[in-house]
């Protein structure tokens, strides 16, 4: 049976005794649960065609912090988390200041055994809260590994029969032929395309139906290790970017509540922009959930474009962030 995401949710409500307190809204079916402890907020909107999980770590309040260091300490519990838990979006409240962790996907769309992989985006957002509170010095747990049964058959999108061992590779294939990328290299965890001067990869992480497409900078390199430039950053990250060409643009936000990129930092320095993915087996829907995450990230890497443009050179350089 194929579904979408909210209606997988209500279901799971309906027949799974660990979803408790929930509440459904009247006008629109908005869900609020709880879940192993966690506060679980799924809106009717980001449902229907997308995928949107989202739960709060209250301890960790950029608005609360007084000093440089301080605010530098929440914006690095960020990087941490998306760091250690793939797929997982960090971002602070814009209002209340509050750590908000989502598993979002700009495509879902209707999906063949839909509960497995609510399933496993439930477990990735606690697996994001326990990381978090790892890096906060408060007690945490580890998240309970769902059991899930790797299904037999190919992933596909909709071009005729041929199927392919993951999401991640059906992705690429739709990623070469819809915006003529080329396959460059590939490991045991990502493949990595071009598509004139843009590269990306699509990355692996061991479940078969999830993938990330994301691209990486090093142009922050020499500032992020310092506190002050750093939350300069950050700051800038949770503020909307415009083309500068186009007096008209609406703009667009990697922190916005409403989108699903996932932005942060690698250890290392390097800056990651890119968006999380189900694929599922045996379903042609794929191509249009494959279509959405790709027009979303095609959009993250515009917008980072542009970012990096507006910036001084204390602040983002090429030249001295070069590989030697």
């Amino acid at each position: 049976m194929r579904e979408s995401a909210i209606n997988a949710i209500q279901t799971l409500t309906e027949v799974d005794a660990g979803f408790q307190n929930v509440e459904i809204g009247t006008e629109l079916p908005d869900i609020h649960l709880t879940y192993r402890g966690l506060r679980i907020e799924a809106l009717f909107t980001r449902n229907v065609l997308g995928l949107s999980l989202t739960t709060r770590v209250p301890e960790c309040n950029v608005l609360r912090a007084g000093s440089v260091a301080e605010k530098a300490f929440a914006y690095r519990c960020i990087d941490h988390v998306c760091v250690t838990c793939a797929g997982v979006r960090a971002r602070f409240d814009p209002v209340s200041g509050e750590l908000v962790l989502a598993v979002e996907s700009a495509g879902f769309d209707r999906q063949f055994r839909a509960d497995t992989l609510i399933d496993v985006a439930l477990f990735m957002l606690e697996e994001g809260v326990m990381a978090a509170r790892a890096y906060l010095g408060l007690p945490f747990t580890e998240a309970a590994r769902p059991s899930v049964t790797q299904w037999q058959g190919g992933f596909h999108y909709g071009e005729g029969f041929n199927v392919y061992p993951t999401a991640s590779d059906a992705f690429a294939v739709f990623m070469r032929k819809k915006y003529q990328a080329e396959e460059l290299r590939r490991d045991a965890t990502s493949i990595l395309l071009a598509s004139g001067p843009l590269r990306f990869d699509v990355r692996f992480f061991g479940w078969r139906f999830g993938y990330m497409v994301e691209t990486g900078t090093r142009g922050f390199r020499h500032a992020v290790t310092d506190d002050g430039r750093y939350v300069r950053i950050q700051e800038r990250l949770s503020q909307s970017v415009r083309d500068p060409g186009n007096a008209g643009d609406s703009g667009w936000n990697f922190r916005d509540p409403g989108g699903s990129a996932i932005a942060y930092f690698r250890r290392d320095g390097t800056f990651v922009v890119g968006e999380y993915g189900f694929g599922n087996a045996k379903t042609e829907e794929n191509g249009a959930a494959f279509e959405r995450v790709a027009t979303r990230h095609l959009l993250n890497m515009r917008y980072l474009t542009f970012l990096a443009e507006e910036f001084p050179e204390d602040l983002y350089s090429d030249a001295v962030n070069r590989p030697n």
